[in-house]
């Protein structure tokens, strides 16, 4: 029986190729798409869940509290706080300390750096999971200048991990000893691990030494309370922190230590000296787009498969009257789904696996599909999809009267009728709302890309200068030479350009005799930066090489910081300022410049002298003339790596996420009206040939071919514009909200909505007309030869 059954259906799919190619195309897109999407986001939400005891395991960052209450969090803590969790609360089984500690490695005669490498307790073998590939991880970062590397990298300078360990890398001419290999930590790590130094933290015993320089996780003997333990730990800063700071002067300022679960802190916002972050937003809102894109797709099928119904009432009536069972039926009709859509499914793994690659190479992930790992979901997956789509089309059909089919007296149900309608006002309404998302998230993308910056990084070359002692002493000379470079048209040095680079300090100033205690960003810039940044200057006068006093108590600061001290700009001008270990005045006020990201308001910012030897020298220069100032480089440093940014694309990196997620949305917009339209011109060719005779008939009366088209077009034309009333709202609300993440965003302006209304029109009409214009120019004897 079930063989008959499969064999009905394919004879039945291949009768109506058409409607079998609508439907496995709009299912297969719609579920390919679904899935790559469930693929990035399980992705994103398991980062480092590949650790064995990930429950149990958190991460101690540190906020610090100003006296205007303008927190600093930092995603460090102190070196002694990990010795104190260990020694003070019992129910801590272990705590490691990670330093980013990048390397310049010789390699086939240049110099790389190895951005991964972190000195590390030995405990990070208790605290997370390695899996060891070679030599033995028990004692392997308990001395000084030992190396664990991963196999990647291993393999990269030994060939293999069996001849790395016991070999020796030299790195800034110390010799490091690889004492193990471990396994290529998967690419949802938080903290992309290339080789482990071993370091002796214990050595510090100052709380405030560099500036909270450490990553300290904590692995808990049972699964924590979080917000209990947080609550403990302020014992800890009142106890310790805070007798250091006020040793320091800062009276007023408090430290707090606050707990993260690992599994949160890929998600983690708005704290400094952190590593690159994930956006839980992003996961929500394309998760919520899979849904949709799936649902046209599947409303789709349900819709075509009502309407297709009417046209095997007969066959219907006539098993009946044989004897079969209603039940019998609906498995009939939903075997024949079945085979449909798992061939839809079959097209859709197809298509994952072309696009996978594409979509590692756009995301920066590496996506894998492996059936096996997902085989519960994609079971589940499937069979939702298959009862979903299938059971009302087959109950519909299954209920259909054999005397009313078999005399042909059976009517449209307007049950029916209206069902398809709201299907058809819901699948437009869906893609109209992603096609509003993404012309909205298009124009904030070019406004915030295309912003006058008042800040010209074009093509502007920043150069990391070395900050160790031997070599500073040289960067000086290599700012000579780079000036006399003939290909050097500007050049200028200092600190905070990058953006992630910018020092933070108190700075005091008074307003109308009321000190105020300013947390606010420092540059350290030369006489040179206004006019090489082309920044404007709004009052009083630049930094001059020329007057002594200005190295030691010239203060240039931005728009924000006067507006936040309540001065005007004029009046700013000799204001006395302290800040960095400076007192001195403000000799000038620049327009606010965006040095970080449109995303937030731009921070009250001061300049002070570079009186020390910069960290960075930025020059203009074009990008063929860049190997003259290698060779000055390797001339003046030859131990040292030659980094360089070219800081317009630096500045632009900024905004990939949201290029990022411009481009997605067009292109599963585009997807979700393809799949839309896919439907409604499978529905439109079975209502004109349902409406053959009628069309007939009025041709024979006298209707013309242009009214013949209104005529059919008109009711789809109607439920488009009944759907884009109803998306309109919905789109606004949800695109104002995304629009909150900026400080300074577009307004949804109305002919947003209207030109994508008159585009849904267009391509209604464009999908219609090519069924009624060919139904309309039909000649009426062949609709009507059986009257």
């Amino acid at each position: 029986m079930i063989r008959s059954y499969f064999k009905i259906a394919w004879r039945n799919l291949y009768k109506h190729k058409l409607y079998s190619l609508i439907h496995i195309v709009g299912l297969s897109t719609g579920v390919a798409a679904c899935l790559l999407i469930f693929l990035f986001v399980r992705y994103e939400l398991t980062y480092d869940q590949h650790n064995e005891h990930y429950e149990r395991i958190a991460r101690i960052t540190t906020t610090v509290h100003t006296p205007e209450s303008d927190n600093l969090s930092l995603a460090t803590t102190p070196y002694p706080l990990a010795d104190a969790l260990l020694r003070e609360y019992p129910e801590v089984e272990a705590t490691v300390r990670l330093e980013s500690s990048p390397a310049a490695v010789t390699y086939e005669n240049e110099l790389v750096t190895e951005a991964g490498f972190y000195k590390a307790d030995q405990s990070i073998f208790s605290v997370f999971s390695f899996s060891v590939v070679a030599g033995d991880k028990k004692d392997a970062l308990t001395k000084p200048n030992q190396l664990v590397l991963t196999e990647r990298i291993a393999k990269k300078y030994f060939g293999s991990a069996e001849e790395a360990v016991g070999s020796t890398l030299v790195s800034g001419q110390q010799p490091l000893h690889v004492t193990a290999v471990v396994a290529d930590l998967p690419p949802n790590s938080d903290i992309r691990i290339d080789g482990l130094l071993s370091a002796d933290f214990s050595k510090v015993t100052s709380w405030m030494e560099d500036d909270f320089p450490v990553y300290t996780f904590v692995l808990f003997k049972e699964k924590p309370d979080l917000p209990g333990f947080e609550q403990k730990l302020q014992r800890l800063a009142t106890q310790y922190v805070q007798p250091e700071l006020d040793e320091m002067g800062a009276i007023d300022y408090h430290a707090r230590f606050l707990v993260e679960a690992l599994a949160d802190v890929h998600f983690s916002e708005g704290k400094q000296m952190d590593t690159p972050k994930g956006n839980k937003q992003f996961n929500y809102v394309f998760s919520v787009l899979a849904l949709v894109i799936l649902a046209i797709a599947l409303l789709n099928y349900i819709n075509l498969a009502t309407a297709k119904a009417s046209e095997r009432g007969k066959e219907v009536g006539v098993r009946k009257v044989a004897g079969a069972r209603p039940l019998e039926l609906v498995r009939q009709f939903v075997i024949e789904s079945f085979l449909l859509i798992g061939l839809a499914w079959v097209v859709a793994i197809g298509l994952i696996l072309l696009s996978i690659p594409y979509i590692n190479l756009l995301l920066g992930t590496e996506l894998s599909f492996h059936w096996q790992d997902h085989a519960v979901f994609l079971i589940g997956a499937f069979i939702a999809t298959t009862f979903f789509t299938s059971l009302y089309p087959a109950f519909a059909l299954a209920g259909y009267r054999p005397i009313d089919v078999l005399k042909g007296n059976r009517k449209i149900s307007l049950k029916g009728v209206s069902l398809r309608k709201g299907i058809v006002v819901i699948q437009f309404a869906a893609a109209i709302v992603l096609t509003v998302g993404t012309l909205v998230v298009y124009w904030q993308v070019q406004y915030i890309t295309n912003a006058d910056q008042a800040f010209n990084v074009n093509r502007v070359v920043s150069i990391r200068v070395p900050t160790d002692d031997v070599n500073r002493s040289r960067v000086n000379g290599f700012y000579e030479a780079l000036r006399q470079l003939p290909e050097v048209q500007s050049i200028t040095s200092g600190n905070g350009v990058r953006g992630e680079d910018v020092a933070l300090a108190t700075t005091l100033a008074s307003n109308n005799g009321k000190q105020r205690h300013l947390f606010c960003n420092y540059f350290f810039v030369d006489a040179n930066f206004v006019s090489f940044f082309q920044i404007q200057l709004l009052e009083g006068r630049n930094m001059s090489n020329y007057l002594p006093t200005d190295k030691t108590e010239a203060f240039l600061v931005n728009e924000a910081f006067v507006h936040t001290m309540g001065w005007s700009e004029t009046d700013a001008i000799g204001q006395p300022v302290e800040g960095f270990d400076r007192k001195g005045k403000v000799v000038g006020v620049v327009k606010n410049f965006y040095y970080k990201s449109m995303h937030n308001l731009v921070e009250p910012l001061a300049m002070i002298y570079q009186t020390d030897a910069p960290w960075f020298i930025s020059v203009k220069i074009q990008p063929r003339d860049l190997p003259k100032v290698k060779v000055l480089w390797q001339r003046l440093f030859p131990d040292m790596v030659f980094n360089y940014t070219f800081l317009d694309e630096a500045y632009a990196a900024q905004y990939r996420k949201d290029t990022l997620t411009m481009y997605l949305f067009s292109c599963f917009t585009i997807l979700a009206i393809l799949i839309a339209c896919l439907g409604l011109y499978g529905l439109v060719a079975l209502m004109t040939a349902r409406r053959t005779k009628e069309i007939g008939i009025r041709k024979v009366l006298g209707a013309s071919v242009p009214g013949i088209v209104t005529l059919l077009s008109n009711d789809f034309v109607k439920l488009v514009l009944l759907a884009v009333v109803v998306a309109s709202p919905v789109a606004w609300w949800v695109m104002d909200k995304w629009l909150e993440d900026f400080a300074y965003r577009i307004d949804i302006e109305w002919w947003m909505f209207a030109a994508v209304g008159l585009a849904a029109v267009v391509i209604t009409l464009l999908t219609v007309s090519g069924q009624a214009v060919r139904a309309a120019m039909a000649n009426p004897i062949e609709s009507l030869r059986d009257e």
